[in-house]
């Protein structure tokens, strides 16, 4: 069956849908509050190691690894979700340009404006982040 582009559109803009889309059109987003999670996060710098996390509107995820030693920038992507008014899942599907299935979820205290994880789940294993976890401050 086909429809014509305006009986399209109605039927689109009448649909509910869910998910993560980052590929959904800025008209068609209903959650203001997601809005939150947009911006940069850091970790302090530990072990010659510190975290950037970069949270897009369009739920696009960066996380960059920065070495003191000189070491050159890791760089992996991905997108996010919130899942509820504290907790957000970043999903990372590429590391140095390779594929990645890597997924934390963190909490998110709004006093100290701080990420935190206790680990993380790549391909299928989890992994526990040390003794404090990964913890990163909004920038």
């Amino acid at each position: 069956m086909t429809y014509p582009r305006l009986s399209l559109a109605l039927l689109l803009a009448a649909t509910t849908l869910s998910g993560c889309a980052s590929w959904m059109p800025t008209a068609f987003k209903s959650d203001p509050t997601e809005s939150q999670w947009v911006g940069n996060y850091k970790s302090d710098t530990e072990m010659g190691l510190t975290t950037h996390l970069h949270l897009a509107d369009d739920h696009a995820a960066t996380t960059t690894y920065t070495y003191t030693n000189g070491d050159p920038d890791l760089l992996e992507t991905g997108h996010w979700q919130a899942l509820n008014p504290t907790s957000v899942k970043v999903t990372m599907t590429t590391h140095q340009g390779r594929p990645l299935n890597s997924e934390r979820i963190y909490s998110y205290d709004p006093h100290s404006e701080q990420l935190s994880t206790q680990q993380e789940t790549v391909d299928g294993q989890t992994y526990e982040l040390g003794v404090e976890g990964l913890i990163l401050q909004r920038q």
